[in-house]
């Protein structure tokens, strides 16, 4: 089939989308529900406008993942490792700092509203937390790419439905009523401001590791499958799932504005706490009746998120390892044997570990989360300029290169990131 055409038969269409949504929901978790949600809430629809333009400088070094793929029909660590085994463990080392960090935060709000949806408000924390843990490790462990594959397709479609029902409401009853000064524009960059900027910035749509994560999704997809897609209908999944991550982030960004910006409340740091103040908020202003609608998105948007990641950071911490052993080994069922092993240790390593940092830090889901975001930010620049070098090596065809277009996006793209990492930093440092 030509790299010109895409074959939009329903049961061909099935076989090429997948990786990019489970990009999608990898993203629409903590940078959607808990971010997004924030920034309006705090700071109105200015945001509106800082999404959509993280979105687009962002754009290209994730459409790398999916290109080089495309290219190459192997995992982006395949190109790191091309560059030097440096790149490999450099990659690895930055996944490793945020793994149990961001599973363990999008666990705690998974099961904070778990707590709030089905009225299980008596049951322990930790003990929730750990039915939630053990569940989803049994699907992963059970189930693999085809569970969770199948699974995130029938979330992404409860999820554009539940969320685009409270957003109409939300529209038609308009913004509540200011009852406290509202914050300057100049708070953004300061102080808390600064900081939730920094957050969304590092994980809108999401961590540029997730760039890699694609390609690895996109390998397990052709061998479930047994399809190689082409260029054109690699990108046509991944921007279906790109786009589906900026509009549900501008949707829970207008929620939260229109629903508390002005009123002065905040959003507490606890799991559940915040999961039902989020849900009152929401209730009291569109109405009760849409507590299901926004209770079922809330959970489905963070379980998502929550399978997707732990399966993301496993698989790719596996993968380095694998490219690492093997480098040019062309045994494949060696291979196979190892990353299917690796990974029956490593996923119950990460739950456990993740699980623990959850019950350390009950009380400060949130902060846990910032601090895991701004460390995505400040190695983003890093592994962004990796990506360029990558695509950019002779090894890619010249029909499945970026366009000058593309590469032009990329290197603004990558000049804002230095600059405004660089401002971070400075802002960081004592005064005087």
């Amino acid at each position: 089939m030509s790299n010109n055409k895409i074959n939009f038969n329903p049961k061909h269409l099935l076989k090429i989308i997948g990786p990019g949504q489970l990009f999608a929901s990898i993203a629409i978790g903590t940078s959607h529900l808990v971010l997004s949600t924030r920034a309006g809430a705090y700071y109105g629809m200015i945001f509106f406008w800082i999404i959509l333009i993280i979105q687009v400088l962002k754009y290209p070094f994730f459409e790398f993942g999916a290109r080089y793929t495309s290219a190459t029909g192997q995992t982006m660590l395949k190109g790191l490792l091309d560059r030097g085994k440096w790149a490999v463990i450099l990659f690895m080392l930055v996944i490793l700092i945020d793994m149990f960090a961001v599973t363990g935060a999008v666990g705690a709000v998974c099961a904070g509203l778990l707590s709030t949806m089905f009225g299980m408000a008596s049951v322990p924390m930790p003990l929730l937390l750990g039915a939630v843990f053990f569940i989803t490790a049994a699907l992963l462990l059970i189930g693999r790419y085809s569970v969770l594959n199948t699974f995130i397709k029938f979330i992404s479609v409860v999820l554009l439905i539940t969320v685009l029902t409270a957003f109409i409401s939300v529209l038609l009853k308009g913004p509540v009523e200011a009852t406290v000064p509202l914050p300057p524009s100049a708070d953004l960059l300061k102080g808390a401001g600064l900081a939730l900027l920094v957050s969304l910035i590092g994980f809108m749509p999401t961590g540029f590791e997730v760039a890699v994560m694609h390609s690895i999704w996109t390998v397990e997809n052709m061998k479930a499958t047994g399809y190689r897609p082409t260029l054109r209908e690699a990108l046509f999944d991944f921007n279906l799932g790109y786009v589906f991550t900026t509009i549900l982030a501008l949707m829970f960004m207008t929620i939260g504005a229109f629903t508390i910006y002005g009123t002065g409340l905040r959003l507490p740091g606890d799991s559940a706490k915040f999961s039902n103040q989020l849900l009152h908020i929401f209730t009291s202003n569109i109405g009760a009746w849409t507590h299901p609608f926004i209770a079922l998105a809330a959970f489905g948007t963070i379980y998502g998120t929550f399978i997707t990641v732990w399966d993301a950071f496993t698989r790719s911490f596996v993968r380095g390892v694998q490219v690492l052993k093997f480098n040019n080994s062309r045994d494949d069922r060696a291979q196979q044997r190892f990353l299917n092993r690796f990974y029956n240790i490593l996923l119950p390593i990460i739950g456990l570990g993740s699980f623990l940092l959850c019950i350390r830090f009950a009380q400060g889901m949130i902060k846990l989360l910032e601090l895991s975001t701004i460390t995505v930010f400040l190695t983003a620049p890093v592994l962004a300029l990796l990506y360029l070098v990558v695509i950019s090596s002779k090894t890619i065809p010249a029909s499945h290169r970026p366009s000058k277009g593309l590469f032009l996006l990329a290197y603004v793209g990558l000049a804002a990131m230095i600059v405004f990492t660089l401002y971070y930093l400075w802002d960081l440092l004592p005064p005087g």
